[in-house]
């Protein structure tokens, strides 16, 4: 099993600022605390139900897609926060040009799943 890096929402706003405009607004809060509560969902008590790193980094671009916590960018966020997660999780991503809109496309029209998503991430990592 992968290191566990646990985030809270303070993490992913800055991510968003980062690459975001500035003062965009938050279009839903508590789906921010899902987005960063998601990731360490325990089956029971100390286990882990994403138990790899791709399958916890899933669950931000999966929920930012399907949730759509920010009025805008919740794309660009997601994948930031994946993207970030699976860096410093050691394993680098590096998907081909489109793959990332192909994916996003799937999960907002619910033909891609988040065991989809984090498949999908796994092929992405960096030799």
């Amino acid at each position: 099993m992968s290191p566990i890096i646990r985030v809270d929402v303070g993490w992913l706003l800055q991510i968003q600022s980062a690459i975001a405009p500035l003062n965009m607004p938050i279009a839903d809060w508590s789906s921010l605390g899902y987005m960063t509560d998601r990731h360490t969902f325990e089956r029971e008590r100390g286990v882990l139900y994403y138990e790899g790193a791709a399958s916890r980094a899933a669950t931000f671009l999966h929920t930012a897609l399907l949730l759509r916590p920010f009025t805008d960018y919740n794309l660009v966020i997601g994948w930031a926060c994946a993207s970030q997660y699976m860096r410093l999780s050691g394993q680098p991503l590096q998907p081909k040009d489109d793959d990332l809109y192909e994916l996003a496309q799937a999960v907002r029209g619910q033909e891609a799943d988040l065991r989809t998503v984090a498949q999908r991430l796994e092929s992405w990592r960096s030799a």
